[in-house]
């Protein structure tokens, strides 16, 4: 195996892993989304419940005090959510700029290792006009 194979499995297995971890990154800002969209139906469903409350003839089964409460937790796990958010964005921009430079480092690894073998079959074809074996 000559270096530039090694390098070229590096840079294959490196690649892999970024792959992977570029996905992890994606579950993990999907699922805060998830969060955050669980979040705002419950504030929408507390906030119809303290609105029915008004309606004549309806009937208020759940106190005022417990929708409140709940809606002030929430606000709360939303700001966390967002600080959350912000960091799985930050983190998967990180790892697909990396898995972007691996793959250009790839791409430019394989040009060298072509222009490479093109310019050893080129010696090897003036060789052969010139009548020597190799140069």
């Amino acid at each position: 195996m000559t270096m530039n194979d090694a390098s070229r499995t590096s840079y294959l297995g490196l690649i892999r892993l970024q792959k992977l971890a570029k996905a992890r990154h994606e579950l993990e800002l999907s699922r805060l989304n998830a969060k955050q969209a669980a979040i705002k139906e419950e504030n929408d469903a507390l906030f119809r419940m303290q609105e029915d409350r008004f309606v004549v003839g309806a009937s208020a089964s759940v106190p005022v005090h417990i929708i409140l409460m709940r809606l002030e937790t929430n606000k709360s796990l939303q700001a966390q959510l967002s600080e959350q958010v912000v960091e799985a964005k930050r983190n998967l921009l990180k790892a697909s700029r990396t898995l972007d430079t691996l793959e250009s480092r790839l791409r430019d690894l394989t040009k060298r290792i072509s222009r490479a073998e093109i310019a050893e079959e080129a010696d090897e074809y003036m060789g052969h006009l010139l009548g020597r074996h190799a140069i």
